[in-house]
């Protein structure tokens, strides 16, 4: 007999387990009271041997660490939205206030891209200051 070939058997269960069934088949993403109570006596195997197969896992895991991954990765967008908006506003202010040329531009911003890898994104406003005044 083919493992997934169906058998029709007799079985006899309180109307309330029925009802039970009958409410829960969207829930359980079944089509049918006999999918609902497979997947039910599946589940309920698992439980008693205390082996809780990736058929039950994964899926639960999966959606809920997805879920968390969605919540961060907008999170975290909408703060780079903010930082990018708050850089650009101070960029158009320095370059209004100073007339630096192409080449000093250029030279500056060398400087700060390896300065921003060796510190590995750490920056230090007073550090700044200090190189800016010439004092390291």
């Amino acid at each position: 007999m083919d493992k997934n070939e169906m058998k029709r058997i007799s079985l006899y269960l309180p109307q309330e387990i029925i009802d039970l069934c009958e409410s829960d088949i969207d829930i359980a993403n079944v089509k049918s009271r006999n999918q609902f109570i497979a997947k039910a006596v599946k589940f309920y195997d698992c439980y008693l041997h205390k082996e809780l197969t990736s058929e039950i896992l994964a899926p639960t895991i999966e959606s809920a660490v997805g879920a968390k991954i969605d919540l961060s990765e907008y999170k975290l967008s909408r703060i780079i939205f903010k930082l990018a908006v708050e850089i650009s506003s101070l960029m158009n202010i320095l370059a209004g206030a100073f007339e630096l040329d192409d080449q000093k531009v250029r030279k500056m911003k060398h400087r700060v891209i390896n300065e921003v890898k060796e510190l590995n994104g750490w920056i230090n406003l007073e550090d700044i200051i200090r190189y800016q005044n010439g004092e390291e």
